[in-house]
């Protein structure tokens, strides 16, 4: 009896419990500990959520200084983790206070938080909290994302022509958080192409699930067919969405045949040959060109009218076209210059114009049978001949008799004397075609 008395006086009693080495003990604190942690928590900006973790549940409370068999006596919050499964998604933990759990003295209140590692997206876990006595209270965590959800990552206007009206898109902004945000700032990278039109003021409230529309606009100019880019950026104090924005301007080029010459050896006739061929002009743009006029500055080139093709003419981007009809006449010999203006609705109209060259001789030839085409290219420094004998000699020298130059053709057709090193003048040329021997004049003028 004695004996029971003086174990009943203990504060805390210890059962003796045996390993299974037989040898050992363990302590059992009075009392039980049924119930898992209490958890509470809060929304708070930028996707973080708020947790206080509680052990504080004791029948009765406070504790008896020695608990009853029965009694509840909260054993202290022992961990707080997230669970390897299913795994976490974009979320990070972070323990407030306290930052450890010892066993003794109990730690029955803990704060911790869980956020969004990347605001712009949403995340996911579960959390557990285990007390000393094994019990464990898990939550199913599911965060939205923190930053406003954009209609579009990138936005590409297109083909917009040089000079038309301006092309224009919208952005749409949604709340698809779980709290109202505020914009507090919408702006472009460089702002030099693009130009926010309309709902680029801030601030900007945005309940959870409303939307604002910004609409932007692209004017381009001469060099950007190679393309324009921009980024339009919504700001807000838990992150930043942005759209890259792109548009190509339409820019249609012009560019001709630089010369046109001609050669006439009467007067007054009419050349509509020219040596180079017939008039060329391209559009090295990215847009369709239309040529609505072709004039001439002197009245001894003409452009017929209509043209063949007749204007107006539309030359696709990247194609050319080939206009005939513009001829040469003068009554007296000489030389005779002019230029050629094309007019067109070239975004690029620097190369509109050609130089115009043309010249009349006499010829003391017999006027009988084909006669040899001979003519002075004056960008190339030669006389030309172009059906000339094969194997038989082509000679010229001035008006003094001075030999300037004698060859031997080597092949019929074409032929060719430099005459860069002559002065200007008159000179006379011998040379054979196939109806004989012939003899002319040809001005040498630059």
């Amino acid at each position: 009896m004695r004996k029971l008395c003086l174990l009943a006086a203990f504060a805390v009693f210890a059962v003796q419990v045996m390993t299974a080495g037989g040898d050992n003990t363990q302590a059992v604190e009075p009392g039980i500990d049924t119930m898992p942690p209490v958890l509470t928590s809060q929304s708070l900006p930028c996707g973080v959520r708020d947790f206080t973790a509680t052990e504080t549940r004791n029948i009765p409370d406070p504790p008896r200084a020695t608990p009853n068999e029965r009694d509840q006596v909260e054993r202290g919050i022992q961990s707080i983790r997230l669970a390897l499964d299913p795994q976490a998604q974009n979320v990070r933990l972070t323990i407030i206070n306290p930052t450890t759990f010892p066993k003794s003295p109990k730690v029955t209140s803990a704060n911790f938080q869980v956020s969004l590692i990347d605001p712009s997206k949403g995340g996911s876990c579960v959390i557990e909290v285990r007390d000393w006595a094994n019990n464990v209270t898990s939550r199913q965590i599911t965060i939205a994302a923190a930053t406003p959800t954009a209609s579009a990552a990138a936005i590409n206007v297109g083909l917009i022509k040089v000079g038309a009206p301006a092309g224009s898109g919208t952005l749409t902004i949604t709340n698809n958080t779980d709290g109202p945000m505020t914009l507090t700032a919408i702006t472009l990278a460089t702002g030099t192409r693009f130009a926010i039109t309309a709902g680029g003021g801030t601030p900007i409230q945005l309940l959870v699930g409303a939307t604002h529309n910004i609409v932007f606009s692209y004017t381009p100019a001469i060099g950007s067919e190679a393309g324009d880019a921009d980024v339009l950026t919504v700001e807000t104090a838990c992150g930043n969405v942005t759209c890259a924005l792109s548009g190509t301007g339409g820019v249609s080029r012009i560019t001709a045949t630089p010369l046109l010459s001609y050669l006439i050896e009467t007067p007054s006739a009419t050349d509509c040959e020219a040596n180079e061929g017939k008039l060329t002009v391209n559009n090295t743009g990215n847009v369709d060109m239309v040529i609505t006029a072709i004039t001439s500055n002197s009245p001894e080139f003409t452009v017929s009218n209509p043209t063949i093709p007749a204007l107006p003419i539309t030359v696709a981007a990247g194609a050319s076209v080939q206009i005939e009809s513009i001829c040469y006449s003068a009554g007296v010999v000489g030389v005779n210059n002019g230029e050629l203006t094309i007019t067109s609705d070239a975004t690029d109209a620097a190369g509109n114009k050609v130089t115009l060259r043309g010249e009349t001789t006499t010829s003391v030839e017999d006027e009988m049978g084909k006669t040899a085409r001979v003519w002075f290219d004056v960008a190339n420094e030669q006389i030309v001949f172009t059906t000339v004998r094969v194997n038989t000699p082509v000679l010229v020298h001035d008006i003094n008799g001075r030999v300037l130059a004698s060859s031997m053709v080597s092949d019929a057709g074409s032929f060719r004397v430099n005459t860069s090193s002559w002065n200007n003048g008159v000179v006379v040329i011998t040379y054979s075609d196939e109806n004989g021997q012939r003899t002319r004049t040809l001005s040498i003028v630059r």
